[in-house]
């Protein structure tokens, strides 16, 4: 699947959609296509979600129980 986008030089150009998130995280476009809005989405003025890799880490307390291996016992 591919995703229409606007560079800052104003081409127009279609990239696959997995590479969105690293166009505009390297500052590559200015905008690209959200066909279910069918509208384009100006980068840095609208909405848009983050990848999970960049958002922010958890900053919850650990739920997982720590698990300790006693070698003493059998």
């Amino acid at each position: 699947m591919t995703i229409r986008v606007v560079y800052h030089d104003n081409t127009c150009d279609t990239v696959p959609f997995f590479i969105l998130q690293l166009c505009i995280d390297c500052k590559k476009i200015k905008m690209f296509y959200r066909d279910s809005e069918r509208r384009w989405v100006t980068v840095g003025a609208d909405p848009i979600r983050m990848a999970a890799h960049i958002s922010a880490p958890y900053a919850s307390a650990e739920r997982r129980a720590s698990h300790t291996i006693n070698s003493g016992m059998h």
